[in-house]
């Protein structure tokens, strides 16, 4: 555990305590998204920029990115679980890397995904209550992230469901917590009380313009959200669109 506050540090920007986490593991969802073929150029033109505070990435590209910048100006994360659109089964995600692995690649910290009121949840919650202990034996942070995709429309995007969401990645042990924004400044606030522990926002229920997504992160932050965690490929357009320059500045520099 001595060490997971050092790890934290390049996770969480210092100045603001918050964060935005970027990631960038859509290839082994769907197939390389135009413009994000060269990961480690990539992420390291975003870290240089400021615009995030780590990325989410596969083991895999975690050599080539230090290889290629070894002295990356923001955190990286291993997302320990891993699967394809292409499944007949998209809800039941896998583990592709184990904790330890993540270690000896450099991670600073791991992520995992838990889909609440998926039909594979329960087995879910065993692997991630086992990552979590490996995780407080090896000091690595763990960030939980809560999936309701699998709920029914009117449940996904719910305050209560965000309060679950919330309150399962805090009893598990987590470090940071991922959830989805209610749409409701006031309901989210309550949805909050009691989780002692940062909670960015993963999704929210109007999102289709940019201008909705950032009015929807601003709305979360106001409701004590420490920042947003998101897919690369919602700000991409062959390249970072302007948008992801603005949410940096939502997260990281308004007070």
């Amino acid at each position: 555990m001595i060490d997971a506050p050092l790890r934290l540090r390049r996770i969480v920007d210092p100045h603001s305590g918050r964060a935005v986490l970027l990631s960038f593991t859509s290839a082994m969802e769907i197939g390389v998204v135009r413009g994000m073929t060269d990961l480690p150029e990539v992420v390291g033109k975003l870290a240089v920029d400021g615009q995030v505070t780590a990325a989410v990435v596969h083991a895999g590209v975690q050599e080539s990115l230090f290889r290629r910048h070894p002295n990356l100006p923001c955190g990286i994360l291993i997302d320990l679980f891993g699967g394809t659109w292409m499944t007949t089964r998209p809800d039941r995600r896998e583990q592709v890397c184990s904790l330890e692995h993540a270690v000896r690649v450099g991670a600073d910290g791991v992520l995992v995904t838990i889909g609440l009121g998926s039909a594979d949840e329960s087995r879910q919650l065993r692997i991630c209550g086992q990552i979590s202990r490996e995780c407080a034996a090896w000091g690595m942070p763990l960030i939980v992230r809560i999936d309701t995709t699998d709920t029914d429309a009117r449940r996904q995007y719910a305050a209560t469901g965000s309060a679950h969401g919330a309150r399962l990645a805090y009893e598990l042990g987590a470090d940071i917590a991922v959830v989805n924004y209610s749409g409701d400044v006031a309901g989210f606030r309550e949805a909050m009380r009691g989780i002692d522990i940062p909670v960015l926002v993963g999704g929210a229920p109007n999102m289709a313009s940019d201008e909705a997504l950032l009015t929807s992160v601003r709305e979360a932050i106001e409701a004590g959200a420490a920042g947003a965690a998101l897919s690369a490929a919602m700000f991409w357009e062959d390249g970072p669109t302007t948008t992801l320059k603005k949410l940096s500045g939502i997260v990281l520099e308004e007070k």
